[in-house]
């Protein structure tokens, strides 16, 4: 299941119209904020450490204003949270063809991005993220959910249930973390 719909809705008719709010349209999204959080804070320093630890996310830093970029498409939001598409962004991640990336704002701060992709590619992203962040952790002892846990990003790694779909999550610490101390 995805969290967001593939196609994007056009910015101008978004405007128009009220839409009803993330929770009720994408309750996923609460959802998975939710585990990713869960999972980082009980990691703290007994995952895996991600050595190649990345400082951005296609060239977009951590942290970064919302206002600095161009070329977003916001796709959903409530409160300080907003969701984003990209014009021209590539669906490929290192060669693999993803289905949709969602980059996530926290009050217009550059925190998570999500990565949508077949579930058949698992695999072959552990074999990439591997490659680029060493061994990952299993929190739950579960092999369809993997964590790199670096000191200012955590990179998760999951596939569903039915395997028809995987998501690779890439989460901002420091923002992350007065997120969840505001609950």
């Amino acid at each position: 299941m995805l969290l967001f719909p593939i196609s994007t809705r056009n910015s101008q008719s978004a405007a128009k119209k009220p839409q009803p709010s993330i929770a009720k349209r994408h309750p996923a999204a609460f959802r998975l904020l939710a585990t990713i959080s869960l999972v980082v804070l009980l990691l703290g320093c007994s995952g895996s450490s991600a050595s190649g630890e990345p400082d951005s996310f296609r060239n977009i830093k951590w942290g970064a204003d919302v206002s600095s970029l161009s070329g977003l498409n916001r796709i959903a939001g409530e409160g300080d949270l907003a969701f984003y598409t990209k014009e021209n962004d590539s669906l490929q991640f290192d060669g693999l063809k993803v289905d949709q990336v969602i980059y996530g704002f926290h009050k217009n701060r550059f925190y998570t991005v999500m990565i949508y992709f077949p579930g058949p590619g698992f695999n072959k992203m552990k074999e990439i993220m591997s490659g680029k962040l060493g061994e990952p952790g299993m929190p739950d002892k579960t092999p369809s959910k993997l964590v790199w846990d670096g000191s200012t990003v955590t990179v998760l790694l999951t596939s569903s249930g039915d395997s028809e779909t995987a998501r690779l999550a890439y989460l901002y610490k420091p923002v992350q973390l007065e997120i969840e101390l505001k609950k």
